[in-house]
């Protein structure tokens, strides 16, 4: 028992220090035989042709990031519900834990709400 447990071990570390190896491999031939000719055109923040209209670096609006955090997670319980309908099958336990699960959702969506997030200002 003793000596697959120790086998299982050194698997494992043998794998990962193969995934080491192979980025610094891929790291180390980027490194090598990546092209080096920087022209003022590609040093601009975007290679489209076009001059830049103005600072590259612009200050993100929170709304979009809070809208965004709503949205995946209610995207997630969509694809969570219909992972679990199917499993269901007039079971009472599934029923409950699937409504305590959209009961915790909508809670987060009432208290976002209240705080103004879904407001377009």
């Amino acid at each position: 028992m003793e000596g697959a447990y120790a086998e299982s071990v050194l698997f494992v570390i043998g794998l990962a220090a193969a995934a080491v190896a192979f980025i610094m491999v891929v790291f180390l031939a980027n490194a090598l035989l990546s092209p080096r000719n920087p022209t003022p055109e590609k040093i601009e923040p975007y290679e489209c042709g076009m001059p830049p209209a103005g600072l590259p670096w612009a200050p993100v609006r929170l709304r979009f990031t809070a809208i965004a955090l709503l949205l995946v997670i209610f995207d997630a319980e969509a694809a969570m519900l219909f992972a679990v309908a199917t499993g269901l099958r007039g079971s009472a336990s599934g029923v409950i834990a699937v409504g305590i699960f959209v009961g915790l959702l909508t809670l987060g969506l009432l208290y976002a709400w209240r705080k103004g997030v879904l407001e377009w200002r």
